[in-house]
């Protein structure tokens, strides 16, 4: 289901952040978000909905005491202790973001911003997002890069992983764009979606159900939930949020269970492998396919956008031979797209 308002304006929005045992974490999230340039440009608070989820730790206290040295912020704090089977990151974020919308004056001119309890974004965050949410995109994916300091105390053989995996997905986003492209999602661009930056109309939010209530990949559930709505995602280069490269993480699956994955690697001396580009060229193909054929199923509007981003795909191949071969692919697609 398509909304009928696009072009309508956002002005207000929400930003949710769920966290568990954060306290050296949140201040520094704080921060960030009253720097933010939309607070200065509006004249106005930005509303923040922290869910504290099972802590045992100080992480009230510290958004407390954080609170008082930001007028711009309106804070509002839930601390809430989940059933051991609901105590994980999809329950606390989605009750944060049910929370932001029920705050929201008009669906149709509010949005639901959410990241992280260990992120720090750029202080045009928030407004970059609704820059690109008035221009009729309905859910924005920002760019997470791992903190410089953090990344580099891990070692030169993480930081040439972490570049060789940032140049092999570059490089399939700029095939993705030649072989489909999209005009709402044009290169140059990226292919993150995850909790530490999306934003969303709050109408769009209402009209996919919400944020499921997943253990682990709640972000990446909800973004497939717009897209089946034929919804229109972005994933601009100008909307960004540093993230930290801790190895004790939160969440089961996430960034810190990623990084101990590519340390334990670095240290035995593996080969750092990446799905076969071949098979992501034949599902560009099909994708491409799939819409010059006007496929209107859910089912099919999912699989025309699960590219280049499919989690779990195979990973066969050596990053260094895979980026040559894409480097190859790309040269041939630039040269049909001269000759078309």
């Amino acid at each position: 289901m398509k909304r009928e308002n696009i072009g309508v304006g956002i002005t207000h929005p929400v930003v949710t952040v769920p966290a568990r045992n954060e306290e050296k974490r949140l201040p520094a999230l704080l921060a960030g978000l009253a720097a933010q340039t939309w607070i200065a440009e509006r004249a106005r608070r930005l509303d923040v909905v922290i869910v504290l989820n099972n802590c045992t730790d100080g992480s009230r206290d510290a958004v407390l005491e954080s609170v008082g040295e930001y007028p711009g912020l309106a804070v509002r704090l839930i601390d809430v202790m989940f059933a051991e089977p609901h105590a994980h990151v999809g329950s606390a974020r989605r009750l944060a973001m049910e929370t932001a919308f029920k705050a929201c004056p008009l669906p149709e001119n509010s949005a639901i911003l959410t990241t992280d309890a260990d992120a720090v974004p750029n202080c045009n965050w928030v407004s970059a997002n609704l820059r690109h949410l008035c221009e009729g995109i309905d859910l924005v994916g920002g760019l997470i890069v791992g903190s410089i300091a953090e990344e580099g105390r891990l070692g030169p053989d993480f930081k040439r992983r972490a570049e060789l995996h940032k140049r092999y997905g570059q490089s399939i986003d700029r095939l993705a764009s030649l072989i489909d492209p999209q005009p709402h999602d044009s290169w140059p661009r990226h292919h993150d979606h995850t909790g530490a930056s999306i934003a969303v109309r709050a109408d769009v939010y209402q009209a996919v159900g919400g944020l499921p209530a997943l253990p682990f990949r709640e972000d990446v559930a909800f973004v497939d939930r717009v897209r089946c709505g034929g919804f229109l995602v972005r994933h601009p280069l100008d909307v960004v949020v540093e993230v930290s490269a801790r190895l004790a993480g939160r969440a089961p699956g996430g960034m810190a269970d990623c990084l101990k994955t590519w340390m334990r690697a670095a240290a035995t001396g593996e080969a750092l492998l990446v799905e076969d580009p071949a098979r992501v060229l034949e599902r560009l193909h099909r994708r491409r396919r799939l819409r010059d054929l006007g496929a209107a199923s859910a089912g099919a509007r999912l699989a025309t956008s699960l590219v280049p981003d499919v989690l779990d795909a195979p990973q066969t191949m050596a990053v260094e031979m895979a980026i040559e071969i894409v480097a190859e692919m790309i040269e041939q697609a630039e040269g049909d797209v001269r000759a078309a």
